[in-house]
């Protein structure tokens, strides 16, 4: 095993642990996805699609979020643990204190509210909950100024990654390498 992890499981193939920046980038470009894929839904403003519409908008808003983290130094383990979790909230309040800024000043009282609508499985499963949140259309400004500055910050980290890990795996072109964690 080497210094990066980097360990032979085979003539083809090896495993190491998934550099940061390459998680990080990973993550947002899923985000991104869920977000586009929540305008998609959105413009059809139908009411039967009221929670799977904000669904994908609170996910897509965890998952860049997430990425943030990671590329700032948050292991993958504690994404998943409290206080963060899904706790949207939270994960915006820890991107805070890890220096996020975005520009609109509605996308904290935003996040909150994806934290309350969340926090019961109320968007995924019948519950009797009262969605009370602003229109699709209230809540694209501060979900693009949020990727925005995320984008700004993991990108960089995302495309450093891959030209130290392209460096450190010269070596082995033409093998498999896959992730350990």
């Amino acid at each position: 095993m080497t210094a990066l992890g980097l360990r032979q499981v085979s003539a083809d193939l090896w495993e190491m642990p998934e550099p940061p920046g390459i998680f990080a980038g990973e993550l947002l470009k899923r985000g991104k996805a869920y977000y586009q894929a929540f305008r998609v839904v959105a413009e059809q403003d139908e009411h039967d699609l009221r929670f799977p519409t904000y669904f994908l908008l609170a996910h897509s808003v965890e998952v860049v979020l997430k990425s943030y983290l990671v590329a700032k130094g948050t292991s993958k383990k504690a994404l998943g643990k409290k206080p963060l979790g899904h706790d949207v909230g939270a994960i915006f309040a820890e991107c805070e204190r890890n220096g996020l800024a975005v520009a609109h000043q509605l996308m904290r009282p935003l996040a909150n509210q994806l934290a309350e609508i969340k926090s019961d499985y109320d968007l995924r499963y019948p519950s009797g909950f009262i969605l009370t949140i602003p229109s699709p259309s209230q809540c694209i400004p501060p979900a693009d100024a949020l990727i925005a500055a995320v984008s700004a910050v993991v990108q960089g980290r995302a495309v450093a990654a891959q030209l130290q890990f392209a460096a450190d795996t010269r070596h082995i072109q033409g093998s498999k390498v896959r992730w350990s964690d």
